[in-house]
């Protein structure tokens, strides 16, 4: 499928790939990047020809400026994801359906981030600190592992920067989201926590 005719996909990761996926946001590292207190990350990049999964050497990850403004032209390196969960079926599960949905080519290298937002209590968090934005990819896909003791957090859509959004949800636990990442932009509001107790959200984001 052309970039041009795909538009926005919904899905739901089944209960048990949710289920194998969510211990392994418990070891996710902080890092010394403007974000890296509260959006703790692993970071890996993958091909997926004829459905099967390959991790390709480990690389920064950078973005333009001009693309990301609030830590653009930054070569960020993480660890890479854990190699439990990449050899796991509920990872091909979200590659798999990325792929299916946005009819992703097997030529083409897919970049995951595996990240945990942070909330605190009476402190909004920014999920998506680089306010509206594209990623400066053809696709991506949101993947919402976990959501726990937070309000906020809503992924919205936009048809353009300065554009209200068009779509605006609180994902819920295994519920995805794949977008046209050169037909729209996207942001997500603010979360914080309801109460004193551990207070995060969890997510894969996809990139093709």
């Amino acid at each position: 499928m052309s970039v041009d005719n795909f538009y926005l996909e919904l899905g739901q990761l089944s209960e048990k790939s949710v289920e194998s996926l969510e211990t392994s946001f418990d070891n996710l590292p902080k890092s010394d990047y403007l974000d890296g207190a509260y959006r703790l990350r692993r970071f890996s990049h993958f091909s997926y020809a004829k459905n099967q999964l390959k991790i390709l050497p480990t690389k920064a990850f950078s973005q333009n400026a001009d693309i990301n403004e609030f830590q653009g032209n930054v070569a960020r390196e993480y660890q890479n994801i854990e190699a439990a969960v990449v050899s796991s079926s509920a990872f091909d599960e979200m590659f798999s359906s990325f792929k299916k949905m946005a009819s992703i080519t097997d030529e083409t290298p897919i970049e995951v981030h595996q990240m945990r937002i942070l909330g605190q209590k009476g402190a909004p968090v920014e999920v998506a600190p680089e306010g509206v934005h594209q990623d400066g990819f053809d696709f991506l896909a949101v993947f919402v592992i976990d959501r726990n003791n937070i309000a906020g957090g809503e992924i919205c859509v936009h048809p353009a920067k300065e554009q209200a959004p068009i779509f605006k949800h609180a994902f819920n636990r295994g519920e995805f989201l794949v977008l046209n990442d050169k037909r729209f932009w996207h942001s997500a509001a603010a979360l914080q926590a309801v109460n004193d107790d551990a207070a995060y959200m969890d997510v894969f984001v996809l990139t093709a």
